[in-house]
């Protein structure tokens, strides 16, 4: 039998002189005719001048010569405008669709209402009609009505989703971050936050999921929330080396809170039993609390509601102290963890013009003149002020367990040396108290200074002892050319001697890099557990 006959083994290719003999041009290696459009299959002369004596010949024979190149180039230039106009029209509908996807996440990262979008689309309209009025439609076609923008945002959540999907494939390792707390309906939502690295060291940090939980949350309704996150994201309990959270029973009680019970899961699915953290900035935040300040903090509190509390009392105290170019005085918060030292320095600096201002008013405030008090009021805002630093240092991105651990070590040592500076009454690091020495003659209260830091770290290294219990690992891992190899767990050991001898990983570590050694040795570690 006779094999069928191809027309692309025969190799035809396009002739120059059929463009001004028939008007026709290649496109996608086929003859398209300039004058109709059609395009001719075959690209064979028989066929394309057939198509053009049978259509064109009678209106198109009158154009020789010159006349017709002439026609020819009008033609093809026709042509492209015709095709760039759809291309225009198309590119414009991409941008608007791309331009509306964006301002929809825009809404979404502030949290603001999806109806929003109609006022944002009527903004930017207004400035193109003072701006660029004649490109007005383009913003006119920006689709960012109410529904728009809440399929935008699912579509947005969706592709994430998928994203996070894809990169929880097959991690290395992980670690979790946990944080309960109750919305304003009186629902309980869990936070689950992943941190996650693959084999080729690329970190990765996400809202893993949200649970909600309307009845009881005890640490197995929480636990059921996580388990359900790991299962619908393919992930491996054997692969969670470090979990976060914050100090209730529920989460971190030692038989059946969160931790327990995820460690168990963690064993079972043979893995190894995972490090245990508590909230880093929440327990450096409870070690302020350990302070009994409200022989000072009290008053103080007092004279700020007093002030601000009442319209008229806070106008009057503001315009009394823009005179002097002095702000505002802020309100103590306690749930803000940085309030209390602002509040308190805040005060300190205008207690002269607090005092003026509630002689004004009637309303004596008689600690103002109290030598003793002003000293631990002046003692409190320097403490406050070192541990906001503390709060500020252990915050942001990219922390790592050795950094961390390292801000609390560092702390700690500082409370010795201010024990040891103020017993010597030298205010190096408390400016506070330095400035108030020049206006008193009243001594400096040793001893109520030496007790407070005393007992602040006694709480420090209470609550960090689970650092110092792994203080050796997070060493190694933070330089693991200067251990000692006897000391360390037998399942690193020959990794750090491979590393000890090696030029080339002391190098690579030298210049920031990684490579399949450190690798393992991070895998018997815990790679940056959340904070």
């Amino acid at each position: 039998m006779e094999k069928k006959r191809k027309i692309d083994s025969e190799c035809r290719t396009f002739k120059d002189k059929w463009n001004f003999q028939y008007f026709v041009i290649e496109s996608c290696n086929k003859a398209l005719c300039l004058i109709c459009n059609e395009t001719i299959a075959v690209l064979k002369e028989y066929n394309i001048k057939r198509h053009y004596e049978s259509k064109h010949l009678q209106n198109y024979s009158k154009y020789t010569g010159s006349l017709r190149t002439e026609q020819f180039e009008a033609l093809k230039l026709g042509l492209k405008s015709q095709q760039s106009l759809f291309t225009k029209a198309n590119t414009e509908q991409e941008s608007a669709t791309r331009a509306s996807f964006r301002v929809a996440l825009e809404i979404a990262k502030r949290g603001k209402p999806f109806t929003d979008g109609e006022m944002i689309k009527e903004c930017l309209i207004a400035v193109a009609e003072e701006i660029c009025p004649e490109k007005i439609n383009l913003f006119k076609n920006v689709s960012l009505s109410a529904n728009t923008v809440a399929r935008r945002v699912q579509d947005i959540a969706e592709n994430i989703s998928s994203q996070l999907s894809d990169k929880n494939g097959h991690p290395e390792w992980f670690s979790l971050a946990l944080d309960e707390s109750t919305d304003v309906s009186d629902t309980a939502q869990v936070l689950i936050f992943i941190r996650g690295v693959d084999k080729s060291y690329e970190v990765y940090e996400e809202l893993l999921d949200i649970d909600s939980i309307h009845g009881t949350t005890t640490g197995a309704d929480i636990f059921k929330g996580v388990e359900n996150a790991i299962n619908k994201k393919n992930l491996r309990w054997r692969n969670l080396k470090s979990i976060t959270t914050d100090g209730d029973k529920n989460m971190c009680g030692k038989n059946k809170g969160v931790v327990a019970l995820v460690s168990k899961a963690v064993e079972n699915d043979g893995g190894s039993k995972p490090l245990v953290l508590h909230c880093i900035i929440h327990q450096q935040s409870l070690c302020g609390k350990c302070l009994d300040m409200s022989e000072v903090l009290k008053p103080v509190i007092s004279v700020v509601n007093f002030i601000r509390s009442t319209g008229l009392n806070h106008r009057q105290f503001r315009e009394f102290i823009e005179e002097i170019g002095e702000n505002d005085l802020p309100y103590h918060t306690a749930v803000r963890w940085l309030s209390c030292g602002k509040v308190l320095k805040r005060f300190f600096e205008l207690r002269a013009d607090i005092e003026i201002f509630l002689n004004e008013k009637q309303r004596p405030f008689a600690d103002l003149e109290n030598s003793e008090w002003m000293w631990k009021l002046a003692f409190y805002v320097d403490l406050t002020n070192h541990m906001n630093e503390l709060n500020l240092r252990l915050q942001g991105e990219n922390q790592l367990l050795p950094d961390l651990y390292t801000n609390i070590k560092s702390f700690r040592q500082k409370i010795i040396l201010f024990q040891s500076q103020l017993r010597k009454k030298c205010f190096t690091h408390f400016k506070t108290c330095e400035i108030f020495s020049h206006t008193t003659e009243t001594e400096f209260p040793v001893n109520f200074a030496i007790e407070t830091l005393s007992a602040l770290k006694i709480n420090f290294d209470t609550r960090f002892s689970d650092f110092d219990v792994i203080a050796n690992e997070i060493k190694l891992f933070q330089n693991p050319f200067d251990s000692d190899i006897e000391t360390l767990a037998p399942e690193v050991q020959m990794e750090i001697i491979d590393l000890h001898n090696s030029n080339k990983d002391k190098s690579l570590a030298v210049a920031g890099q990684i490579d399949d050694t450190r690798l393992k040795l991070s895998r018997a570690l815990v790679w940056r557990p959340l904070t």
